[in-house]
C-alpha cells in the first residue's frame, strides 16, 4: 500500500499557532471571534499594535521567529475590530509578509526597515512609500470588510515563508479606521504540518 501524506491537526503537531496582536490589550469579549491558540489566556507571541489604524495606513509587527524547524505553509486568519466605525462594503484589509534573513530586529529586513512593532514602513531606507514597500513583500491575502462594522473574523490566505524570520504587515484599505482599544484585533498563523502514514 502506498504511503499517504496528510495534514496533521495543529493540536497533535510539534508546532504551535503564532498569534500577532497587542499583548497588553488582547482580550476578546466573544470566544466566537477569538482565534488564539489558548482561548481564555489570549497569549500574544509577536507584538503587532493595531490601534486606530487609519484607512490607507499600515502597521508592521515586531520581527517574528518561526523557529529553526517551521511549517512549510501557514494558514492565516484574522479578527479585526471596527466597533463604532463604518468600513466600506467590498473594501478589505490587506496582509503581507516581509521576510528577513537575520534574527536581530534591525538587520536583514525588506527595504532596510526597523524590524520593530510600528507604523509601516518604519525606518525604511530611501524614503520608500508604503505602496512601494508592500510590492517588496509577499502578499498573503485580504480580509473583506462590510459596512456593519463590529468585529469581523475570517480566513486571509495561505503562504510559504522563505526564511525563518519576518514581519507581518497589516494594511487598512477598508474605508475607515480600526477600533482604538486593540482588545479584539489579532492575527493567527496556523502551521500546516505534513505527516506520512
Amino acid at each position: 500500500m502506498a504511503n499517504e501524506v496528510l495534514i496533521q491537526d495543529v493540536a497533535g503537531s510539534s508546532l504551535n499557532p503564532i498569534v500577532f496582536g497587542a499583548n497588553a490589550s488582547l482580550d476578546p469579549a466573544d470566544d466566537a471571534t477569538n482565534l488564539t491558540d489558548d482561548i481564555g489566556t489570549d497569549t500574544v507571541d509577536v507584538e503587532c499594535g493595531m490601534s486606530a489604524v487609519a484607512n490607507g495606513a499600515a502597521v508592521q509587527s515586531a520581527k517574528a521567529d518561526l523557529g529553526a524547524t517551521r511549517a512549510p505553509y501557514y494558514n492565516v486568519m484574522a479578527s479585526i475590530d471596527w466597533t463604532g466605525e463604518t468600513p466600506t462594503d467590498g473594501a478589505a484589509v490587506e496582509f503581507y509578509w516581509a521576510p528577513s534573513t537575520d534574527s536581530n530586529a534591525d538587520k536583514g529586513n525588506v527595504a532596510g526597515n526597523s524590524g520593530a512593532d510600528a507604523a509601516c514602513p518604519d525606518g525604511a531606507l530611501n524614503n520608500i512609500t508604503l505602496a512601494e514597500f508592500v510590492k517588496l513583500c509577499i502578499f498573503i491575502g485580504n480580509l473583506p470588510a462590510h459596512a456593519d462594522g463590529g468585529v469581523q473574523t475570517g480566513f486571509v490566505g495561505t503562504f510559504s515563508p522563505p526564511t525563518r524570520y519576518g514581519q507581518l504587515i497589516v494594511k487598512n484599505e477598508s474605508g475607515d479606521a480600526f477600533e482604538a482599544d486593540e482588545v479584539e484585533s489579532h492575527v493567527v498563523f496556523m502551521p500546516l504540518v505534513h505527516e506520512i502514514q
